[in-house]
């Protein structure tokens, strides 16, 4: 009995540790980015808390911001003086002690550093992370060797063999086939310089993507296709190896590539062509967070990378109470020289409010079915 207990509990700290690892990390550095902007333009910050609910644990420091530890690690807060609730929703009724700044109080751009600074931390923490693995371990790319080309496709009328390695498109070197991807699906119907490496001789051909129609709205956004494969062997990977000025690089344009992939997916769910297996809840972020865990503390972080930039990509759709919510209502204060009407705004929060409620149930849901199926229930 004991032993079954002692089994149970490791298993479940298996998955819970990795979880609340990543999830306190995320949070802790996304809502570091305003704390410390808000700081420096002078802001008083009243709470500073990592989860919600119930409080576990809190302290005060020298400027009497409580610091507090929730019961549930889904999220976090800074909370201004002046602010109605967490989500930063301004008060005009609350009377401030004297010497206290409110966030309504500073100038247009300051409020918006401070609003922006959350993502841009999840954004500089994806960098970081990104850039010290490469530096540290490197990275593994998959050499973009055809193993396959599909007959009368426009691979094949271009004249490329298998075993030819793609080592160029429109002047630009690859040594990914993620990047081969990438230029050739966003390329439908447009030809292409490729410089393929033949049994050491290199040869230059020209392909033309063929135009393949996509499902839903994006029917209008063709993509393009060549007719080769490209197998994941062992072979077929290569080790790269950076300094630290090549690794900051590296680790920028995979934040860049990694921030257009997100919005990409979130574009492809609004208009109905995408499907709920890509949306992940808390449980099957639990799951990957122990698996790439077990597979070694580069895999956890680069996981912990990719979370933190969707984190920051989320937080700043133009949905109300998310950051990019608050950045939208700053742009449309701009445009008109003065701030909305107290009204206009709490009703705005509660659509906002009731829509981020669907994502987190939209998250739960496909979590549920991707457990059913798993247990065979569906």
């Amino acid at each position: 009995m004991i032993d079954m207990i002692l089994t149970t509990l490791q298993t479940v700290a298996g998955y819970l540790v990795p979880f609340l690892t990543l999830t306190i990390v995320i949070v802790f550095i996304h809502e570091m980015g305003h704390f410390l902007t808000a700081r420096y333009f002078g802001v008083t910050v009243e709470a500073f808390s990592i989860g919600f609910g119930p409080e576990l644990v809190h302290w005060h420091d020298r400027y009497n911001t409580r610091w507090r530890i929730a019961l549930i690690p889904l999220g976090g807060y800074v909370k201004f003086v002046g602010d109605a609730d967490a989500s930063s929703k301004p008060d005009p009724d609350m009377v401030v002690d004297s010497g206290a700044v409110t966030l309504n109080s500073r100038p247009l751009s300051e409020r918006a550093w401070i609003v922006a600074a959350g993502p841009l931390a999840n954004f500089l923490l994806t960098i970081f992370l990104l850039a010290g693995t490469a530096y540290v371990v490197g990275t593994s790319h998959l050499v973009p060797r055809i193993e396959t080309v599909l007959l009368d496709q426009p691979a094949d009328k271009a004249g490329m063999k298998p075993g030819d390695v793609i080592i160029s498109l429109e002047n630009k070197s690859v040594m990914d086939f993620a990047e081969v991807q990438a230029i050739i699906t966003s390329s439908a119907g447009r030809s292409l310089t490729m410089v393929v490496d033949r049994g050491g001789r290199e040869i230059e051909l020209v392909v033309t993507p063929s135009s393949v129609q996509r499902p839903g709205l994006l029917s209008a956004f063709p993509t393009g296709r060549i007719g080769i494969t490209v197998l994941p062997k062992a072979e077929n990977f290569n080790k790269v190896e950076y300094g630290p000025i090549e690794a900051i690089g590296y680790g920028i344009k995979q934040t860049y590539a990694m921030a257009i992939a997100n919005i990409q997916g979130i574009g492809t769910l609004l208009v109905g062509s995408g499907s709920i297996n890509d949306v992940a809840g808390p449980v099957t972020i639990a799951e990957i967070s122990k698996k790439t865990a077990d597979a070694g503390i580069s895999s956890f972080v680069m996981w912990v990378a990719g979370i933190s930039l969707a984190i920051g990509v989320v937080n700043l759709l133009p949905i109300p109470i998310l950051d990019g919510g608050h950045l939208l209502f700053y742009a449309i204060e701009g445009l008109l020289k003065r701030p909305l009407q107290p009204a206009t705004v709490s009703f705005c929060y509660r659509i906002g409010m009731f829509v981020v409620l669907c994502l987190m149930g939209l998250g739960l849901f496909s979590d549920g079915l991707r457990w059913g199926r798993i247990l065979n229930i569906f």
